[in-house]
């Protein structure tokens, strides 16, 4: 059972952030959604970030040191191997931070949750389909 206590802080930690993490993944669609606010909050439980010894995920150090939005605004983007991006079977960071890069934020909200809707697993169902290229595709199914 999750704690009532950590939903209502990370409620509160979502006010004015923008749901779309540094590296592409959209937070509203995270399993951690109901107890974190995000990696652009000041509640940030992400399950990646635990994986380093600041606590701290490398796609968020490296945009927030070149003082972008994300990694979508990266002219490196492409050939980047940097956090997300150098993890097998997960392509779906990458893909959604290039169909960002194309298209932009509010397209890929809107793209993703029809996506969603019509019965994807996010990120499941992108990742599944074994490429970057792949996830990409499959998004722009939804435009």
């Amino acid at each position: 059972m999750i704690d009532d206590d950590k939903v209502e802080l990370a409620k509160k930690a979502k006010i004015g952030v923008d749901p779309i993490s540094f590296c592409g993944h959209h937070c509203t669609y995270c399993f951690l959604t109901e107890t974190c606010g995000g990696c652009r909050s000041s509640l940030n439980c992400c399950s990646f970030a635990t994986l380093f010894e600041d606590n701290i995920c490398p796609n968020v150090k490296c945009s927030t040191e070149r003082k972008i939005d994300g990694c979508y605004d990266c002219i490196e983007l492409m050939n980047c191997t940097i956090g997300y991006y150098g993890r097998k079977n997960e392509y779906i960071a990458k893909a959604t931070a290039i169909f960002i890069h194309k298209y932009g934020k509010d397209v890929y909200t809107r793209t993703l949750s029809k996506a969603i809707t019509d019965g994807n697993n996010y990120p499941k169902t992108f990742d599944e389909t074994g490429s970057v290229e792949k996830s990409v595709q499959l998004l722009e199914k939804y435009l």
